[in-house]
């Protein structure tokens, strides 16, 4: 009965997770820029390419075989109409004042599922298509980056186990050094250990691993991702753990001088009175 019982407190832990990140993604849907790039990638589905090309930038319309490019991405989708679409993937940025939107849909069929992605920019009525892209998945994104260990290699095991020893190092080392005597600066000897330098980030869909030099990280770990989205793990050297761990005997060495020396000064002026 117990077993059951945190089995059902971790589905719903996951569960509650999951729609928080889909609310999220909805509370950042610019509209109606995600209504103009779903409507595109429909009229696209059904073949209607004529107000595609209307809707394309300048440079994407005087292309020559644009309605030839656009006939092939019909060639993506399915026949049948879609059981479900759902936005996956939305960023919004300001570039030389301009808004420019990047959003991508999810189409569900019987054979699979397709991913469409428009590029927009401008303002209102004005949104022009500055890019589409289609492909065919044999998964959805939220199957593909799903957080698995079925099938994942030494390298993905490896990369786990540092990211939970990393932390697990930091805390010890902080409450090791809450626990020690330290005659100066105990409190930057106490944050010093829960910080790692440097980050290695590494994609757990992919495998594929970034390093940047210039980076901090409390507990020496970190972990970013979404439903839609790979996730990514870092991990960084926690050198401030490692260098509290290699100079606790000396620090201790100092407390414990420091006390006798203290200890002394005041055994000082009790020789005298009883001279």
């Amino acid at each position: 009965m117990a077993s059951f019982v945190r089995f059902m407190l971790v589905c719903t832990c996951l569960w509650l997770a999951a729609c928080s990140q889909q609310a999220l993604i909805d509370k950042l849907t610019p509209h109606p820029a995600a209504d103009i790039a779903q409507s595109v990638l429909d009229q696209v589905r059904k073949g209607d390419v004529e107000p595609v090309k209307a809707r394309l930038a300048d440079s994407l319309r005087q292309d020559p075989g644009v309605e030839a490019k656009l006939r092939q991405l019909t060639g993506y989708f399915p026949a049948e109409a879609p059981r479900a679409v759902k936005l996956v993937g939305t960023k919004t940025m300001l570039i030389n004042g301009a808004s420019r939107y990047d959003l991508t849909y999810e189409y569900e069929f019987a054979e699979g599922w397709v991913l469409g992605n428009v590029v927009l920019a401008g303002e209102g009525d004005a949104l022009r298509v500055q890019g589409l892209h289609v492909q065919r998945m044999a998964q959805s994104v939220e199957q593909q980056n799903a957080f698995t260990l079925s099938g994942k290699d030494a390298t993905h095991w490896i990369v786990l186990l540092a990211c939970i020893a990393i932390p697990s190092l930091c805390v010890y080392a902080f409450v090791l050094c809450l626990r020690t005597p330290i005659v100066r600066r105990k409190w930057l000897w106490a944050v010093g250990t829960l910080l790692g330098f440097g980050t290695l980030h590494f994609n757990w869909t992919t495998g594929a691993f970034d390093f940047q030099p210039l980076s901090i990280l409390l507990f020496g770990a970190s972990s970013v991702g979404n439903l839609y989205e790979p996730l990514i793990m870092g991990m960084s050297l926690p050198l401030g753990a490692i260098w509290f761990l290699a100079c606790r005997s000396g620090l201790l060495a100092n407390a414990a001088a420091a006390k006798a020396a203290a200890a002394k000064a005041a055994e000082a002026p009790l020789v005298q009175e009883q001279a």
